[in-house]
């Protein structure tokens, strides 16, 4: 029964000991990550190196990176002529007006006795 008792207490000692320098590990990093001054929302740190634009490849203009960039930059601006196109069609009638009710060209009003269902929108008129 003593055996059994004084190992359980070495065990928890020893496992108290990893769980303290551990912690201490931590605070040593999160110390040396304060100190390097990385810019964040609170500090942005200088504005200079920051939105640098397009770069221009001298020697590693066949570089994968160098592609890869390019390719980025194609479909930013192929998305915004998509987007610029899909605004432009937004200021249609067709589409900005509520009377249209997703139809292409307007829907015609009809007297009482002859409306009928449309089976585009789900409303008789």
């Amino acid at each position: 029964m003593k055996y059994v008792l004084l190992i359980v207490l070495l065990v928890g000692a020893v496992t108290t000991i990893e769980a303290q320098s551990k912690k201490e590990k931590k605070r040593q990093k999160q110390e040396i990550q304060a100190q390097k001054q990385t810019p964040s929302s609170r500090d942005p740190g200088s504005s200079n190196n920051l939105f640098k634009g397009e770069r221009k490849f001298t020697k590693s203009s066949n570089s994968l990176e160098a592609k890869a960039v390019q390719e980025y930059q194609q479909r930013m601006k192929q998305n915004a002529r998509k987007y610029n196109k899909i605004e432009r069609q937004k200021v249609k009638p067709q589409y900005s007006d509520p009377s249209y009710f997703g139809h292409k060209k307007k829907p015609k009003k009809r007297p009482v006795g002859k409306r009928k269902f449309c089976k585009e929108c789900g409303i008789v008129h």
